[in-house]
């Protein structure tokens, strides 16, 4: 349907081109055709593939500093809220269950409590960890242990550029437990 659908991928789109000419096909798209041993339509695709990288190279990028100001003025970044937590208003807010076992679970490892044991206990009441249905694992209830969030923040960073943000949540948890 569209010339730049193909890929907007510059080594995709190379590799297509390479691929049609080693192949002496002629490519029809919605605006005509290309015949790519014809220098004026191989001249003619390049530009238009250039055009599109062009495009999706400044779509990217405007998407990534969209989600930098959103992240900076406290919205959540895009993935799953943590356990303990919902999304109101694209902000994250506690869950008023799952914060409850939050608390719970704090309180069991300041009591010196194991993470098996704490396994046992979420087992036993029904709660069921929310990415997958079933019982909690050792490794997940240890991780949970070292999530600021339940302290009132976290930490997100920029891929691109390495910038690391500090954002602040609802506090589930006193930092001392």
């Amino acid at each position: 349907f569209n010339n730049d659908r193909l890929s907007r991928n510059e080594i995709t789109q190379q590799t297509i081109r390479i691929a049609l000419q080693k192949n002496d096909v002629v490519l029809y798209t919605k605006d005509g055709q290309f015949d790519l041993t014809n220098p004026s339509d191989k001249l003619f695709k390049t530009i238009l593939d250039g055009i599109a990288s062009y495009d999706n190279a400044l779509r990217a990028e405007r998407s990534r500093l969209g989600k930098i100001a959103r992240v900076k003025q406290g919205f959540w970044y895009g993935a799953p809220p943590p356990y303990g937590y919902k999304l109101a208003d694209k902000k994250l807010k506690r869950h008023p269950e799952e914060s409850k076992w939050i608390k719970n679970i704090f309180l069991w490892m300041d009591q010196g409590k194991s993470p098996m044991w704490i396994k046992s206990q979420l087992d036993q009441n029904g709660v069921e960890p929310r990415r997958k249905r079933g019982s909690w694992s050792i490794g997940s209830i240890s991780r949970l242990s070292k999530n600021t969030h339940y302290i009132g923040y976290y930490t997100w960073e920029d891929k691109k550029s390495g910038e690391v943000i500090t954002c602040t949540c609802p506090s589930i948890v006193d930092e001392t437990v």
